[in-house]
Order: C-alpha cells, then sequence, then structure tokens
C-alpha cells in the first residue's frame, strides 16, 4: 500500500461522524476477532431448549422478571463482536470527550480524535472479547437492546475440550448463566447504575499528549501500516482518579457477578453437579488474561477476585440478614454495595436495611 493510499485509508477511518467512531471500531473487531469458523446447523434448536429451560428454573427463585429472549441464536467469534458492537457502543460513550481536556494547540489536534480513540477502545475490547466469551454474561456488561441471545459456539466447544468437560453440563450451565445475567440487567436501575459508573470512569480518563505522538507513529510505521497495538494504550491514562473510578465500577461489576453465580446455584445446581469446577475453570481462564488489558475499558472485564468478591459478599448477606435482605437489593435504587461495602457487608446493612426501618 503506498503513502497516499494509506492516509487515504486513515483519512476514511478517522474522519467518521459521532461520539464514537462505529466504522473504525467495526474495522478494529473485525482484525482481532480472528478467522470465521463454521457452527452446526443444529445447535440453534438445542440452545433454544436449554435457554427455555434456564427461563423457567430462574424465574421460580429471581427476586425480579426474567423476560424470555426474542430468539436464540448460534455464532461464532467474529459474528458475535459485529452484531454486539452497536450494543455495546454505550461503554464507549463515556470516553468520547476524553481529549476534551487538552487545551491550546493540543486540543487542535486531540479534540477531533477523540471520536477514533473512544472507537478504538471499543473496537479492542469487543474484538478481544469475541475470541474468548461463550456468552455475553462472560463479558460481565449487557449487550444493549432487544436482542436474540446469542451463544458462540465454537468458544464454547474450545471451553469444554480443554478442560474434559461434560458438553451437554456445558452447554446448559451457559445458557442459565446467560439468562440469569439479561435479567439481572433487565432491572432498570442496575444499567442506569452501570451507565453512571461508566460516565464518572469516562470521566477521570485523560490522554497524555506525549504519548500520543508514539501511537500515531507506530501505526504508521509499524509492521502493518494502519494496525494499533491495543498494549499502546495502556500507557496513555492513567491517574489516581481513575484508578478509584475503576474500584467502584469493578465492584459493582464484581457484586453483579457473584450474585448471578449465587442465582445459577439456586436455579440449577441440582442439574448441574459440577458447577464449582466450572467457575473454577473459567475463572482460571479469565485469569489468563482477556489480551486487550492495554485498552481503558477493559476496565469492564471482571477480574475473578472481583466476582470471588461479590460472591463473598452475597453469602454473607444471606448468612447474616438472610435471602430477603440481598434479593432486595432489586427492589429499588441506592441498595448496590459500594467498593467499601463490598468488603464490609455490615456497613452495607447499616446504610441499606436500617433504612428499611426508618
Amino acid at each position: 500500500m503506498s503513502d497516499d493510499d494509506l492516509f487515504s485509508r486513515l483519512f476514511e477511518l478517522f474522519d467518521q461522524p459521532g461520539p464514537v467512531n462505529l466504522k473504525l471500531a467495526a474495522e478494529m473487531a473485525r482484525h482481532l476477532a480472528g478467522e470465521r469458523e463454521p457452527v452446526e446447523p443444529w445447535a440453534a434448536e438445542e440452545f433454544r431448549e436449554l435457554t427455555r429451560l434456564a427461563e423457567f428454573r430462574l424465574e421460580q427463585v429471581a427476586p425480579f422478571p426474567v423476560v424470555p429472549a426474542p430468539d436464540v441464536l448460534p455464532v461464532d467469534g467474529p459474528t458475535w463482536a459485529l452484531e454486539s458492537l452497536e450494543g455495546l457502543a454505550y461503554l464507549a460513550d463515556s470516553l468520547s470527550g476524553m481529549a476534551d481536556v487538552a487545551t491550546g494547540p493540543t486540543a487542535a489536534i486531540l479534540g477531533p480524535l477523540g471520536p477514533a480513540l473512544a472507537g478504538m477502545q471499543l473496537g479492542s475490547l469487543v474484538g478481544a472479547l469475541a475470541r474468548w466469551v461463550m456468552a455475553s454474561f462472560d463479558a460481565g456488561v449487557p449487550v444493549r437492546g432487544d436482542r436474540p441471545t446469542t451463544f458462540v459456539v465454537p468458544n464454547i466447544d474450545d471451553f469444554t475440550a480443554r478442560h474434559g468437560l461434560d458438553p451437554r453440563h456445558v452447554r446448559l450451565w451457559v445458557a442459565v448463566n446467560e439468562t440469569a445475567h439479561r435479567g439481572v440487567f433487565r432491572v432498570p436501575w442496575a444499567f442506569d447504575h452501570l451507565i453512571e459508573l461508566l460516565a464518572r470512569f469516562g470521566g477521570a480518563v485523560r490522554i497524555d499528549p506525549e504519548r500520543l505522538g508514539d501511537l500515531l507513529a507506530g501505526m504508521q510505521g509499524g509492521p502493518e501500516p494502519g494496525a494499533i497495538d491495543p498494549d499502546v494504550f495502556a500507557e496513555l491514562f492513567d491517574s489516581e482518579e481513575l484508578r478509584r473510578e475503576q474500584a467502584e465500577l469493578e465492584a459493582f461489576l464484581g457484586f453483579v457477578g457473584g450474585f448471578t453465580r449465587l442465582l445459577v446455584e439456586r436455579a440449577a445446581a441440582e442439574l448441574l453437579p459440577d458447577l464449582d469446577r466450572l467457575y473454577a475453570h473459567r475463572d482460571d481462564d479469565r485469569a489468563d488474561g482477556l489480551g486487550a488489558e492495554g485498552t481503558a475499558l477493559a476496565a469492564t472485564f471482571v477480574e475473578p477476585a472481583a466476582i470471588a468478591r461479590g460472591v463473598g459478599f452475597c453469602r454473607e448477606v444471606v448468612r447474616r440478614y438472610g435471602q430477603d435482605a440481598l434479593d432486595s437489593v432489586w427492589r429499588k435504587t441506592g441498595r448496590f454495595p459500594t467498593a467499601a461495602e463490598l468488603e464490609d457487608p455490615v456497613a452495607w446493612a447499616a446504610r441499606v436495611l436500617l433504612d428499611d426501618l426508618a
């Protein structure tokens, strides 16, 4: 590719309307998601039946309505990435103004790059997720909109084979987790709380202008001109404020992950005798990293330790105050534990449960 062609290509990618450059995000996601893989036609009917079973079982124990999925689709990773990109674009909305903090000559350079940088963050995250997730619950955040439930069959098969697991148990486990995850984020104030935390997190993201030149130079002079190394992003963003807001975001997603696991346990433990083993293997995989650690949005990918804290918090609340006290989180706003309260359920109870008695 000539220098002129490269410049034209980059100009076309960067010159897109909107607060998040979705075209650039799609290009990055497509590049990172890997090659297409065949999915057997029979998988659709099997996962549809498993999803309906999961919906029925969860409806019996969930403290919120379980709305049936409009449809169930088995897909490969690249398809999941492109079909989920728009539904995950809200993750990058909070980052679209990250370049607005610049002033003077730097502002003239960085300002137009805000949507592009947000798009690159989004595309890097979704592309990396596509190589790993078995369904959206693995991402830890919801794909927005009334979309079909999608299962990434090659990733499910890979997980099953690598750990020598029973395929029937794995598929049911994935279906119950995905259904519980969708149900949690259909509670309006759960999604609203996530958006609030993302806005605070995004407001703390700052670009280091001195590092930006290295990023752009790498795009032009690297082994693949125009390709973007996601790890370079790690050098663009870092501050004490960002780490503080990230801790709150991580605490919320860890709590949701922990609550979801206990909900799955209540709904399907008798059908999944190897439930603990399934989670243990997935946590080991999660601990190995997503492959997008250089992006600011990698903060939405929940670490096993955060989920473990969420599980511990939920079990302790149930032990001390009963299942109804834990389920009360989903009855009205303002009851999710903060990062400090996740480590101290008594403090959470003093704030939330005593308020019920007032």
